[in-house]
């Protein structure tokens, strides 16, 4: 059993440098636990610190609108990705709520056990301080967006966004499943009517097609264009 896990801790980006040893006292450092689907692990402004590994499964991070609850959201994270490490560095309540889109196995590290890695580790150091300054890249483009582009190109950029993820073949990107509309919505802090507006008339345009659950976007290129021009760029 430690074995296995210690194989599956060993697929997270910032934990490939350390040896089987650490990764073997690691996982046995971790609670293991599942957590169903649409369950909250952890409430924006508590005051708790453990980070979590995502093993299987996938997560979303977000915070609702103190007027409406509208649900603002930030990243979905899936299998080998991890969060709650800046409570766990700065020892301030969390930032975000995160809640269990699907049916998720986590492992657990408490703050003392997370910050002695960090200590002990140079190569797990830099790898946490990358994906730091990854989300804070990642987050000034959404401040950028939110506040000088109109919905329609918010809509433009978040495909492609998806679309990066999601992997381009011959020009065109297979976006399976696709976002809900509300979850899209959510994505770049807007309704699911505008959101279903411009989605359509992108179908019209020949950009995309719907399939079933999916949204196959034809035409990277335009699409692309259609974001640069309403940049002014």
């Amino acid at each position: 059993m430690p074995g296995e896990r210690a194989s599956a801790l060993k697929r997270f980006e910032v934990l490939k440098e350390l040896s089987d040893a650490a990764l073997i006292d690691l996982a046995k450092s971790c609670v293991w636990h599942s957590t169903p689907s649409r369950k909250q692990i952890v409430l924006a402004n508590e005051p708790s610190s453990e980070v979590y590994f995502v093993i299987a499964g996938k997560v979303k991070v977000l915070l609702y609108s103190a007027a409406e609850g509208r649900p603002v959201l930030f990243t979905t994270l899936g299998p080998n990705e991890m969060f709650g490490e800046m409570a766990a560095i700065d020892g301030r309540p969390r930032s975000a709520t995160v809640e269990a889109e699907e049916d998720c196995t986590l492992a657990v590290l408490s703050r003392e056990q997370f910050q002695r890695l960090i200590s002990t580790y140079p190569a797990f150091s830099f790898a946490i301080m990358k994906q730091l300054a990854a989300q804070v890249r990642r987050l000034s483009d959404r401040v950028y967006e939110f506040s000088t582009l109109s919905v329609q190109a918010r809509v433009h950029a978040e495909l492609l966004r998806l679309a990066a993820i999601a992997g381009e073949r011959c020009g065109q990107a297979l976006l399976s499943p696709a976002p809900l509309l509300v979850e899209f919505a959510a994505r770049i802090s807007t309704h699911r009517e505008a959101v279903s507006r411009v989605i359509s008339r992108l179908q019209e345009m020949g950009v995309l097609r719907r399939e079933g659950s999916d949204i196959r976007i034809l035409d990277m290129d335009r699409l692309r264009k259609l974001l640069r021009e309403e940049k002014g760029e």
